[in-house]
């Protein structure tokens, strides 16, 4: 934290920011990792999804020609903890739009001449769109499709309906069964051993956050207090012609003002500077945590970002049809993370169903 002072006509000397891994406002999680098609992440409190698109399997789609069935997308959710069962989705909605398909069965697809799919495999409409595998056939899909590359949707009458590339799914749920600390013992997806369930650690509490509140106040459109305006020049070195226009103040709960300032003149992508106004008149610079696991904190320049009075919280969000959305609150004394979502592959996903990088609890 960086603390000035309003009151004081010069900058009391600064502790160094410290250099950053990326540029304010474009940071990348690698909690998201990619296995050939394949994305997989899991959270804070090990929570683990898997899912049959990578930025390689958008890029192959958008090479050649995607042939006459649909692409659904495959998906592997698993918690952690001893009793926590895997469950796997097909999602054949395109950009959150459910199709017509009604029901559908979920088969190993193999390479041969003529029908190269295998038995069928029980899939529950869950809504318009959306299935789940019955949980008493997953373990026998999982261990099918070890010697396959793809997988495939047919409809009742055997009319095949579409095809789901599985190159990189083990290697996903080989990370999941790693992150969950399952290798070796009988829960494992695709690492199984000898060791009983009970070897499998519980799932890490989240933290709880208690977000502070506040209303938006008027600051009368007055220039911005001397200490915050010199932070703004120092952080915001992409901003043209400074100015008050586009400028909130909110007052907290905890007795502080939270500023949200204009941190660049790009109307397609906005960058704000979040900072803090303590009762004694100091402006103070708070870091914002990120989810990536070992990194440090960044600096308070958010992408798209706005403060919501009713929860406490600061939502940002960084790219359009892919990306990442997180989310943060005031506590009274530093900004905490209240949960993080990303998807690197730009493809008919909603941010809904993006990655789970970090959940807190909120009070």
């Amino acid at each position: 934290m960086v603390r000035f002072w309003l009151a004081a006509p010069m900058l009391l000397a600064a502790a160094p920011a410290g250099a950053e891994d990326s540029r304010p406002g474009d940071w990348t999680a690698p909690e998201v990792r990619e296995f050939s098609d394949w994305s997989v992440a899991c959270d804070n409190a090990r929570d683990c999804a898997a899912v049959s698109v990578s930025r390689e399997y958008v890029a192959r789609l958008r090479g050649s020609d995607p042939g006459d069935y649909a692409s659904p997308k495959l998906w592997v959710r698993r918690a952690a903890g001893p009793g926590a069962r895997a469950r796997v989705f097909v999602d054949t909605r395109v950009w959150g739009e459910a199709d017509k398909t009604g029901e559908l069965a979920l088969h190993v697809y193999r390479e041969c001449d003529g029908d190269c799919t295998g038995r069928a495999f029980r899939l529950v409409r869950i809504e318009s769109g959306r299935y789940e595998l019955a949980g008493d056939q997953i373990a026998a899909f999982l261990a099918e499709s070890a010697a396959t590359d793809r997988a495939a949707t047919r409809r009742p009458d055997g009319e095949m309906h579409g095809i789901i590339t599985t190159t990189g799914m083990i290697a996903a749920l080989r990370y999941i069964d790693d992150a969950q600390e399952r290798r070796g013992t009988v829960t494992a997806l695709y690492a199984r051993g000898p060791r009983p369930a009970s070897a499998v650690p519980p799932a890490p509490r989240r933290e709880t956050v208690r977000a502070v509140r506040g209303e938006e106040v008027d600051f009368g459109g007055k220039a911005l207090p001397f200490a915050l305006a010199q932070l703004r020049r120092e952080h915001c070195p992409g901003l043209n012609a400074p100015s008050t226009a586009g400028a909130q103040r909110f007052r907290l709960a905890s007795g502080q003002m939270l500023w949200s300032v204009p941190c660049n003149d790009n109307l397609h992508d906005p960058k704000r500077l979040w900072l803090i106004e303590t009762r004694t008149g100091a402006v103070e610079l708070h870091r914002f945590p990120r989810p990536e696991q070992g990194r440090p904190a960044a600096l308070p320049v958010l992408p798209n970002s706005q403060f919501d009075p009713a929860t406490g919280q600061i939502t940002a969000y960084s790219g359009g049809m892919c990306g990442w959305r997180r989310r943060w609150a005031w506590t009274g004394s530093a900004f905490a993370m209240i949960d993080a979502i990303e998807m690197p592959a730009c493809i008919d996903i909603l941010p809904a169903q993006w990655l789970q990088t970090y959940r807190a609890m909120v009070q």
